[in-house]
């Protein structure tokens, strides 16, 4: 459910704390910047702490970045559930860490969110990469990774599809494929959590599964099944006849292998008559990917 998290505090570190981390001066408009930089480590999980003593609005303001189940589980491909108690173990470390001020994690604002769920698929891992990377996320770029993962990604937001077997290096992940959205910006997590100042208490899994099957749906995925070469042919012969349905069945095998802008260049098809063509497709419950696999591959669900 949740990944990396950065939370930012209106907390001044004292003298002496400020000794123990690193200072880094950058040049502003108006002048000079200082900021300290402190990335201790306890169990495997690197706390990424960066510290302001003056921010945007003069005050001071401490930021802290780690894989919130890194912390607890000392891995990150299980899944958080219980977030109210993650963030009291989370705490508990915390206490821990020298050279810090006592925080309480939930008192934290939210300014970075990775929301995650681990579909089930086993041996299918890498056929599902493959098709997800011949999908467009709208207004996204997507970037491929052979055989590791596809992302769709924005400016401020990113969604990925990983094997996470592979990133993780532990055979208890065999057969994940992990569905990961990541909320760069603050605002963009307000948004989601109605809330100028988000907390982790405010996220629940109502929220969270929401957020996940709306990515699901902008890729045409959300309980739609990625169909074989054959499936798809004969589905589309079936709605629309034998000449138009090869017609579809072509383009389809088009805009897997070229981007909707090639398309349009090559072929000098006005973008909204492309767009209702490929409605038609879409229409009948196929994402805009194939496999090459006797089978189709089973809907992606999220189950929270």
């Amino acid at each position: 459910m949740i990944d990396t998290i950065r939370v930012k505090f209106p907390l001044a570190l004292t003298d002496f704390q400020k000794l123990m981390w690193n200072c880094v001066t950058t040049r502003v408009k108006d002048g000079e910047r200082e900021k300290y930089i402190y990335n201790p480590e306890s169990g495997g999980t690197v706390f990424r702490f960066t510290y302001f003593p003056e921010s945007f609005d003069g005050s001071p303001m401490l930021t802290l970045e780690f894989s919130l189940p890194k912390l607890i589980f000392g891995n990150n491909y299980q899944m958080v559930e219980n977030i109210q108690e993650a963030i009291k173990l989370a705490n508990e470390k915390l206490a821990k860490v020298r050279d810090i001020p006592k925080l309480d994690l939930a008192e934290g604002i939210l300014i970075r969110l990775d929301l995650c769920y681990n579909h089930q698929v086993g041996e299918a891992v890498n056929d599902y990469i493959n098709a997800l990377g011949c999908l467009d996320y709208p207004h996204r770029r997507t970037k491929g990774h052979r055989y590791e993962g596809v992302e769709y990604r924005s400016k401020h937001k990113t969604t990925k599809f990983y094997d996470k077997q592979h990133e993780s290096r532990h055979e208890e992940a065999f057969g994940i494929l992990r569905q990961e959205i990541t909320f760069l910006k603050g605002k963009d997590v307000q948004r989601l959590l109605e809330n100028k100042k988000p907390t982790l208490p405010d996220l629940d899994l109502v929220t969270i599964s929401e957020a996940l099957k709306d990515d699901l749906q902008n890729l045409h995925l959300l309980n739609n099944s990625i169909a074989t070469y054959d499936m798809a042919l004969q589905k589309l012969c079936d709605a629309y006849g034998s000449e138009a349905g090869i017609y579809y069945f072509g383009l389809l095998i088009a805009k897997m292998e070229r981007s909707r802008k090639q398309i349009i260049n090559k072929t000098q098809m006005h973008p909204r008559s492309l767009d209702r063509k490929l409605k038609k497709i879409v229409d009948l419950d196929m994402p805009l990917t194939l496999v090459d696999r006797k089978t189709p591959l089973p809907p992606l669900t999220i189950d929270l």
